[in-house]
């Protein structure tokens, strides 16, 4: 006789959504400390920079100036975009400031702890190119070599007819305190995306992340207060070499949604249990009136087998927490079948590989799914061993789950008590969550709504608890 399985109403413990109470901020960057402490560092005060700490990327609390102007400092104002990397045991913050000329500079600022104080190394700008720079990011290289990255301000950076914001990247010395050679430009504004209506054109907030072995120089373009406010990257095999935009760019945007506005100028970091890629970024706080006022988002990134980038935003609705809290993300452990028990090899492999989507713009991560005559959509997961599972989440491709009507679902031996009914505002995912049982099998039917005959879906995940914890 089988058992039931009952759904949580409470799912405080499980998800959260992109309201985390970190607002009144820009540019905010994150540096991962251990498995469980996290310090965020933001575009936040008049004469300096607020900290924040959690112990899960979610939760955020303990805010503290870690950063304050001295009396008689080469900065007055205009702070922004701090990033700090941890090297030979001080924390180096480097940050934009306007010096008592009025022209934008980056300083670095040294700490023995993440959460400050941080002292200039110098009293004056420590990296000086001779014009307006801003939104420096240091890519600590695998092979110890070490980069810096900014943007070139279109405040004192014209052509002529266009003033532009562009990219530029620099060796740095092994321990971080000058550069070494030239800055070389890498990126410019020239996609159609980018060349928003004006005489000033954007490629700022750089961002460097490497993935087997190939560079992906990531950077926000347009206006910071615009709705179209968005993010992009550009590939290239060496850390100053030739960069190709993506030609699937924007990597984030807001397009025509009114939920969210301006998403942009972000940094990554991973999961607590290092199993997931994060995208962290500001989106505006008020959708209806963008501008400075702006707010933390985080959402799940990653990169396909052919190597391309994605960031699974911007969401708004409920997902699951970050792996290695209360649950543990253990999708990859599970193959698809079809209810006829072919292997993933039919096609069904999309569904458990960890890349999921939750923008229409990246179809390459969606399966359509045909229903049977009956009208129901049938698939089953199987993992090599029972694990404590705890809960399934239901990504979305092109079509909107609300083109689901129902989900039954069937974990091992139980079944769900009741037929879990679909709302036609569904938003994304839908989350089902439920006490933890051993199963190896789970099976999953879907009902569509009248005339519907297939589905789009780009992941189903898999939840189990976190039994470490």
């Amino acid at each position: 006789m089988h058992s039931e399985v009952h759904l949580k109403d409470d799912l405080t413990d499980l998800t959260f959504t992109n309201d985390l109470g970190v607002t009144d901020i820009g540019d905010p960057f994150v540096l991962k400390i251990s498995e469980n402490e996290y310090y965020m560092y933001c575009t936040s005060a008049p004469n300096g920079f607020f900290c924040w700490r959690s112990e899960d990327l979610v939760h955020w609390g303990e805010k503290k100036m870690c950063y304050v102007r001295e009396p008689d400092a080469w900065c007055t104002d205009c702070f922004w975009a701090p990033e700090v990397v941890l090297k030979d045991g001080k924390y180096h913050m480097f940050y934009t400031a306007k010096n008592r000329q009025g022209s934008l500079r980056i300083g670095l600022a040294v700490s023995d702890s993440p959460g400050g104080p941080f002292t200039d190394v110098k009293n004056e700008p420590f990296f000086d190119f001779g014009y307006a720079a801003i939104d420096a990011n240091v890519l600590l290289d695998d092979n110890g070599k070490s980069y810096l990255y900014y943007s070139r301000d279109c405040s004192e950076n014209s052509d002529g007819y266009l003033k532009k914001s562009e990219i530029y990247g620099v060796a740095l010395s092994d321990d971080l305190l000058s550069t070494q050679g030239e800055a070389v430009k890498l990126l410019t504004p020239e996609q159609k995306w980018e060349k928003a209506p004006g005489d000033t054109q954007w490629n700022e907030g750089p961002e460097m992340i490497k993935h087997d072995g190939r560079y992906y120089l990531t950077y926000s373009a347009n206006f910071f207060a615009s709705p179209s406010y968005s993010l992009g990257y550009a590939v290239s095999d060496e850390p100053l070499g030739t960069f190709e935009k993506s030609p699937e760019n924007p990597l984030l945007t807001s397009g025509l949604r009114r939920d969210v506005s301006g998403t942009g100028h972000h940094s990554f970091t991973y999961s607590p249990d290092g199993t997931q890629l994060w995208a962290v970024y500001h989106s505006h706080t008020d959708v209806k009136n963008p501008g400075g006022n702006r707010k933390v988002n985080i959402d799940r990134a990653g990169f396909t087998p052919d190597g391309k980038l994605f960031i699974n935003g911007p969401t708004t609705s409920l997902q699951p927490l970050p792996s290695g809290l209360s649950t543990v993300d253990v999708t990859r452990r599970f193959d698809a079948v079809d209810d006829g028990g072919a292997q993933t090899q039919s096609g069904l492999a999309l569904l458990t590989d960890g890349l999921f989507s939750t923008s229409t713009r990246h179809g390459w991560l969606e399966q359509e799914l045909t229903a049977g005559d009956d009208g129901k959509i049938r698939i089953t997961l199987r993992s090599d061993e029972p694990l404590p599972v705890c809960g399934i989440a239901l990504y979305p491709g092109v079509e909107c789950l609300s083109d689901i009507a129902s989900v039954n679902l069937t974990v091992g031996e139980s079944v769900l008590a009741q037929e879990l009914v679909i709302g036609e505002e569904e938003g994304s995912p839908v989350l089902l969550c439920f006490d933890s049982c051993q199963a190896d099998t789970l099976t999953i039917s879907l009902s569509l709504r009248e005339k519907k005959t297939s589905l789009r879906l780009s992941e189903i995940s898999v939840l189990a608890e976190n039994t470490q914890k």
